[in-house]
């Protein structure tokens, strides 16, 4: 059975597949788009866990089709890296081509399968390297959050879904959506770099890898009312901190630069979550 999350967000591949082949042909007819997919975008009025079409798998290509929206196809076609998911071409009934990566998303994978403290490391540090690229490319996901995660057979993982992303938002934007309501940024930083919603969610995907649980909370599952809470919090700039000593040594310098937005970029962050994985893995080796 799916688990309740506390959001609305639609369900991942691995629990919303439906094996219904709309393309009777199973034909793929790929074509390169001729919009400008490098004009920014106008969203609609604040919608909070608005629902969007996940897609669905194609039988006949064994990979995820989902209706394009531009800003998700700007990132596709501007972005190929090993931390974004594959992107295959646009369908002439205009659907994302995608790759179809079965274990489903990163929320549900860790709710699970509960993988060792060595792997949700080395995802964060992952999740970084894919943040980094984004903002690279003047990309704000604007969407960050574990279901926006998926889990890869080789246990890597990969963004997706960057229907909400904007490509270079003017700094006191004031954001038309946002995550599920634990990754919220606080509405203090309003005018900062609009990076700002990318790095705070990080922040909590970090202390939620690290500690099991997310910030003021017990588990990786807490209701709409402890997410608010939480969230109530942050916005008083009040923030958890891990009970774990060693990881507190080494993250919490991280966790609380990416809660305070003091990180500007992805690339900022990743150098930082890396140089504290380095630091842990030499403690707990001994060396």
């Amino acid at each position: 059975m799916p688990v309740n999350l506390g959001n609305t967000s639609p369900l991942p591949p691995a629990l919303a597949v439906t094996h219904s082949d709309r393309d009777p042909t199973g034909a793929v007819d790929l074509e390169t788009p001729t919009d400008d997919d490098n004009a920014l975008y106008e969203l609609p009025p604040m919608v909070v866990f608005q629902e969007i079409e996940p897609g669905y798998y194609h039988n006949s290509s064994g990979r995820w089709r989902k209706t394009a929206t531009p800003p998700e196809l700007h990132v596709y076609k501007t972005i190929q890296h090993q931390r974004i998911l594959r992107y295959y071409g646009t369908t002439r009934g205009g659907e994302l081509e995608l790759e179809f990566h079965p274990a489903g998303d990163l929320w549900t994978y860790l709710v699970e399968a509960r993988p060792s403290l060595a792997t949700r490391i080395e995802w964060a540090v992952q999740i970084a390297e894919g943040l980094a690229e984004l903002h690279s490319h003047s990309v704000v996901w604007a969407d960050p959050h574990f279901r926006n995660i998926l889990v890869t057979m080789d246990l890597n993982i990969v963004l997706c879904d960057f229907a909400f992303s904007l490509s270079s938002p003017p700094q006191f934007l004031q954001f038309s959506t946002r995550p599920p309501q634990i990754f919220v940024a606080p509405f203090g930083f309003f005018g900062y770099d609009p990076t700002y919603v990318d790095i705070f969610g990080y922040g909590v995907m970090l202390f939620s890898l690290l500690a099991n649980r997310f910030p003021w909370t017990h588990d990786l599952v807490p209701c709409y009312e402890l997410q608010l809470s939480a969230t109530e919090k942050h916005n008083r700039f009040e923030f958890d901190s891990l009970d774990n000593a060693e990881l507190d040594l080494h993250f919490s310098s991280v966790i609380n630069k990416c809660f305070l937005a003091t990180y500007a970029t992805g690339t900022e962050l990743l150098d930082g979550v890396k140089c504290a994985r380095d630091n842990w893995l030499k403690s707990s080796n001994g060396s």
